[in-house]
């Protein structure tokens, strides 16, 4: 595995034999483009996973935190997969989103695997609690703690009817972290309200656009329309590969300003431009 001190190291080295060696007598204005260089180079190993992560959608970045915190309080999770589900008589959208939620149920799995912190996931249909109960012990396994797994559960409730499901999902009780996320209609206001009241962070989502401002209202991390579906590949991406594509991104564009603004000097007549960047 490359060390990444020798790197900076060698670039450093590089950057100064350079200098040294070239007769170019530099002034402030290319020294200050030298040192801004290597700031940025410097950015992009110090701390990647700090500096270049993407947007936090439904504030779903800090649920390792959060289940860290209700574990020292004595609180467990919960986490609704909507009022939908994948059954026959579902509309495809309502099943294409909890399709889309179980990623993201496995992922604060995961955290409240890792966390001691048991989790109780609903559902209204009977093939999202299998789907559910497979993605849980899943999460488990791959956090090696299978001895857990019996304290986590998942419940089928509602029967299918969405506004009973709405009003059993919401179950009164301070949960260290609510989240919901699939499908939902008209008693959604029901079920969000709910699983709100009491809990110590929420985090609601759903690609139904005309319940969009019951998310907004309810729920502190939202994930609204389109990203719920784009979620599970944030989710699933690792730190190396996000610290790539955000620094590939920058020095792009960091190319583009430099030759833009290269350029504009050049149309200005400003001389030695291309006797600056060569050092000749």
């Amino acid at each position: 595995m490359p060390n990444i001190g020798d790197l900076v190291g060698r670039v450093i080295g590089l950057v100064g034999e350079l200098i040294g060696s070239s007769s170019l007598r530099l002034g402030i204005a290319p020294t200050l483009v030298i040192l801004g260089l290597l700031l940025v180079l410097l950015s992009l190993l110090a701390r990647p996973a700090g500096r270049w992560t993407p947007g936090d959608r439904g504030h779903l970045a800090r649920t390792g935190h959060l289940m860290a915190l209700a574990a020292e309080a004595g609180t467990e999770a919960a986490f609704s997969l909507g009022t939908a589900g994948v059954a026959r008589g579902t509309r495809a959208l309502d099943r294409l989103q909890t399709l889309a939620a179980l990623p993201i149920l496995g992922h604060v799995a995961r955290a409240a695997a890792r966390g001691g912190v048991t989790l109780r996931v609903t559902a209204n249909d009977p093939v999202a609690v299998l789907l559910a109960e497979q993605t849980v012990e899943q999460a488990h396994r791959r956090m090696g703690t299978l001895e857990r797994l019996s304290e986590s559960g998942v419940t089928y409730v509602g029967e299918g009817r969405p506004t009973a499901a709405a009003l059993a999902l919401a179950e009164q009780q301070v949960w260290g972290g609510a989240f919901v996320a699939g499908g939902l209609a008209e008693e959604g206001l029901l079920l969000l309200h709910g699983m709100a009241d009491g809990a110590t962070a929420t985090s609601f989502g759903s690609a139904d656009v005309g319940q969009a401002p019951m998310l907004l209202l309810e729920g502190e991390g939202t994930l609204v329309g389109p990203e719920l579906y784009q979620t599970p590949g944030d989710i699933r991406s690792t730190v190396q590969d996000w610290t790539a594509a955000f620094t590939a991104n920058r020095l792009i564009w960091l190319t583009v300003a430099v030759l833009v603004g290269a350029s504009a000097l050049l149309l200005l007549g400003v001389p030695g431009i291309p006797a600056f960047f060569t050092g000749r």
